[in-house]
């Protein structure tokens, strides 16, 4: 039988399944995590932003409560557990991070590890733009949490690969639906719902186009030609471009991007040869 697990607040939860959903930021996570909520059977607890090795009660930033896939709005921590009933899915998310290799389980119930993932151009390009919006931030401020992120992202690109992980591409649910019906069965989800849902509000929607957009005006195939007269993005670029294991990694799971950062730097050291 499932265990309870007591936040500070003494507010028991017992999940009868439990999702670890791992992403990096501006990759698409909580459009994502709100189609798999909206596919969840009886009661789904969404537990935003958790530290990793500590009670996800504890530490959540957010708990969204589901019920057979809708969306209640109701208030208080308390509340929204209570509303949603015996057993739930608890699905806990974890930003900028991935999974380690050995994990405990977090309750006495089945889990399932997830990693939402997006191509690196795309996603190199919606962080930057996401950071350069921030004006506490400077260019130097700027390149290291860039650089820390793609660091994370290489290792990222390792486990997406490995069986015990879900991998869900967010570039593929956004533009298809047989994509969306294979890994909510993949996922053990009824399918009842396999529209893209509204943009969500987490992190302030869209990097480019804000949270009031329509999903089906999200031009999110575009962010890597937006980004690219960017003198910050191309520093980003060249920097990977010249690491030869990132590269690898990166070739094994977008081939595409990793022959765009290599033909970059071809180019780049054609040009100093001929100055």
């Amino acid at each position: 039988m499932a265990h309870a697990v007591r936040s500070t607040d003494d507010v028991a939860l017992v999940p009868g399944r439990v999702l670890r959903v791992y992403g990096m930021r501006r990759s698409g996570n909580h459009a994502l995590i709100d189609w798999i909520m909206r596919n969840t059977s009886g009661g789904g607890l969404f537990l935003n932003n958790c530290k990793p090795g500590r009670d996800p009660l504890e530490t959540t930033r957010a708990v969204t409560v589901y019920r057979d896939g809708t969306q209640l709005d109701l208030p208080g921590r308390e509340t929204r557990i209570a509303a949603a009933g015996d057993a739930p899915t608890a699905l806990v998310s974890y930003e900028d991070r991935m999974p380690p290799l050995e994990h405990k389980p977090l309750y006495a119930a089945p889990e399932t590890c997830v990693i939402i993932y997006r191509s690196f151009l795309h996603w190199a390009a919606s962080l930057l733009r996401k950071i350069q919006g921030n004006p506490g931030y400077g260019p130097v401020d700027r390149m290291r949490v860039m650089m820390n992120a793609v660091n994370t992202y290489g290792t990222m690109l390792e486990r997406v690969q490995d069986g015990d992980v879900v991998p869900l591409l967010y570039d593929r649910w956004n533009t298809e639906d047989s994509y969306r019906a294979e890994m909510a069965a993949r996922l053990d989800l009824p399918g009842r719902d396999l529209t893209k849902g509204r943009v969500q509000s987490y992190g302030g929607g869209s990097s480019f186009q804000g949270k009031s957009v329509a999903p089906e005006t999200l031009t999110t195939d575009q962010r890597a030609a937006q980004m690219a007269d960017d003198l910050e993005y191309q520093l980003i670029l060249w920097t990977a471009a010249r690491d030869p294991h990132f590269i690898a990694r990166l070739a094994e799971v977008f081939p595409e991007d990793a022959l765009r950062l290599s033909d970059l730097l071809r180019t780049a050291k054609a040009e100093v040869t001929l100055t």
